[in-house]
């Protein structure tokens, strides 16, 4: 049986800062775009709404209207925005990490 190794603190540090720190930048971000361009917030809601929407009705009845009221309940609101851009920014930043730790290899 082999045994697990666990990530020692160093790395542990390193994950968890990295977590902060884009859900940090992303609010930043959403603070700036309500001030600056409030029409990106305004556009992202509704794309959820009319996603959420699409959800519920391509399920059959009664499941999609249940589904669509447990989706905006739970996170129609700005929930789903913040999540899906938390996710796209670590997404890239890990993809310039990929690209950066390539390059100095070589």
């Amino acid at each position: 049986m082999a045994s697990r190794i666990r990530p020692d603190l160093r790395y542990r540090t390193k994950v968890h800062a990295f977590r902060i720190v884009t859900a940090v930048l992303v609010w930043v971000g959403i603070v700036v775009a309500f001030y600056y361009r409030p029409d990106w917030i305004k556009w992202g809601l509704r794309m959820s709404t009319h996603g959420i929407e699409f959800v519920g009705d391509s399920l059959p009845s009664p499941w999609g209207d249940r589904v669509e009221v447990v989706l905006r309940e739970l996170g129609g609101l700005i929930w789903f925005q913040i999540t899906i851009l938390i996710i796209g920014l670590r997404i890239i930043l890990s993809a310039v990490a990929t690209v950066w730790r390539y390059f100095s290899l070589s």
